[in-house]
């Protein structure tokens, strides 16, 4: 059933969500033995609709969260694809991950990387690429980046992906060279990959 597709996430019990986003607009649900259970999903910005569906994730709880990338929010659903709910303050989402905790970690490509043809930022002073981290009710506990300096330490350029090791420590993958490093928008040195130390809260 696939047209490029983005991302994999792995359920509890084994099964494969995979967020099937370029050229396509739809999650698709395989068994663990490889065999596909279900699809879902159309092009738009409705519940369930989807514009470039780019990173997935599973939640200890069941929850199945997908960045709906061009429409800029997290999607939620319930393991049988039914729409749970949406949080809408992101900027254009790349991959999602969550903590055995619950956190969950979003790395933004924001509005001056990777832009789509035609596309535009919705505003003069729309952010650029960013981490933000939530709570599991969807309450940001943490956010930075999306300033006009992509190339400083702990900033970003293209933000593309999204691990956290048994430490807490997080680590950001970035699409340096396709989001525009080859046209010159970048310098060809700037950061691909950066790593962060969680400190406990003050």
């Amino acid at each position: 059933p696939f047209n490029y597709p983005t991302n994999l996430a792995l359920a509890a019990n084994g099964d494969l969500y995979i967020a099937d986003g370029y050229g396509n607009a739809r999650i698709h649900k395989f068994s663990p033995d490889g065999k596909l259970q279900f699809s879902w999903g159309s092009p738009g910005s409705g519940p369930g609709q989807f514009y470039v569906p780019h990173g997935i994730a599973a939640a200890p709880d069941g929850t199945i969260f997908v960045a709906d990338r061009e429409n800029s929010r997290l999607q939620l659903f319930a393991l049988d694809g039914e729409f749970l709910s949406e949080w809408p303050d992101l900027a254009r989402p790349s991959q999602v991950l969550i903590n055995p905790a619950g956190d969950v970690y979003v790395a933004e490509l924001g509005y001056r990387a990777g832009m789509w043809p035609g596309k535009t930022a919705p505003y003069p002073d729309a952010p650029g690429g960013r981490l933000s981290m939530f709570d599991s009710r969807g309450n940001l506990k943490a956010r930075w980046g999306g300033g006009r300096e992509p190339c400083a330490a702990g900033a970003f350029f293209a933000p593309h992906d999204v691990c956290v090791d048994s430490r807490g420590d997080i680590y950001v993958a970035e699409v340096v060279w396709s989001a525009g490093g080859n046209r010159g928008l970048v310098p060809a040195n700037c950061h691909a990959l950066q790593k962060f130390t969680r400190r406990a809260a003050q």
